[in-house]
């Protein structure tokens, strides 16, 4: 891919379609390098881990500084039930999060559980993608053995 020349940033050329084609891709490959099957024809990632253990993960791709969330209605709590959160950097590589939804249950920063009430905005889960919280989200890493187990 070629770098931009405004900002240096190899992901700036690329559309609202194309950052989402690109975290599905990078989370499927991913997964399947693990060796899952993975299903990836619409809406969340239908997943089966070489175990036999179905999961269902959400993709969302994002830029340092962004912030990705869920409405409760889309995203109930479940074992079975993680997101994937792409996260872009300039010229880095995409950086790939895990997080298991029961994560919300008593959410910690960065994660982020908003109630909205009284506002236009359905109640949601978050996660903020500030440069400051990565460190933190940095325990949902695709690498680490926590997130790596779920995957068996």
């Amino acid at each position: 891919m070629t770098r931009d020349l405004v900002g240096g940033d190899r992901w700036a050329q690329l559309g609202r379609r194309e950052l989402i084609a690109l975290g599905r891709a990078t989370v499927t490959h991913w997964l399947e390098d693990l060796g899952c099957s993975v299903d990836a024809s619409g809406g969340p990632l239908q997943v089966m881990t070489p175990s036999g253990r179905r999961l269902e993960v959400f993709v969302s791709t994002q830029r340092v500084g962004g912030y990705a969330f869920w409405t409760k209605r889309r995203l109930p709590l479940a074992v079975e039930r993680l997101v994937a959160i792409v996260v872009l950097d300039g010229d880095d590589e995409p950086a790939v999060y895990v997080v298991p939804t029961s994560e919300w249950r008593s959410a910690q920063p960065p994660l982020r559980d908003r109630p909205n009430v009284g506002k236009k905005s359905e109640p949601e889960y978050g996660v903020s993608l500030a440069r400051s919280s990565l460190p933190a989200l940095g325990r949902y890493g695709a690498r680490q053995p926590a997130t790596l187990e779920q995957f068996r």
